[in-house]
């Protein structure tokens, strides 16, 4: 298992908190970011941003941080599954925009899974579940070797 998964799942459980970079509170960015340096890696952060990160520069941060994305697409593009590793973060669009991300965990259970801060109201924290169809077909960019 990646460095980078080991770092994730300490974190899961902590309460969700917009633009939140510790254990008392975390965002999805915030949990990347702290899950890299928990394992050993530093990387740019974006710290001030509203609502909507990629108008604040979300991915040239993530760029900046993990080099080129190893596959990105476009709205209604599907990565192919077999392409994802654990280990990968992810960057991710509920509408058109790219405005969450995750890190790629496994288990012998759910097969691929997603860690993440989900910030929906009946969720609010830090959880691991599968990488279902519906996350997947979500995903707009994969990072590799961000640890």
């Amino acid at each position: 298992m990646s460095r980078l998964v080991e770092a994730a799942r300490s974190f899961l459980g902590v309460p969700f908190k917009h633009r939140g970079r510790t254990r008392r509170g975390l965002d999805c960015a915030g949990l990347v970011w702290c899950s890299c340096a928990d394992a050993g890696v530093i990387h740019p952060d974006l710290k001030r941003y509203g609502r909507e990160p990629h108008r604040d520069g979300m991915m040239r941060v993530v760029k900046e941080g993990a080099g080129e994305p190893i596959w990105q697409g476009r709205v209604g593009q599907v990565v192919p599954r077999d392409l994802l590793q654990v280990g990968d973060v992810l960057v991710m669009r509920f509408a058109k925009e790219p405005h969450h991300m995750g890190i790629v965990g496994t288990d012998r259970l759910r097969g691929l899974s997603l860690i993440h801060a989900d910030g929906s109201p009946t969720v609010r924290r830090v959880v691991e579940h599968g990488l279902d169809d519906l996350w997947q077909s979500r995903i707009c960019a994969v990072f590799r070797g961000a640890v």
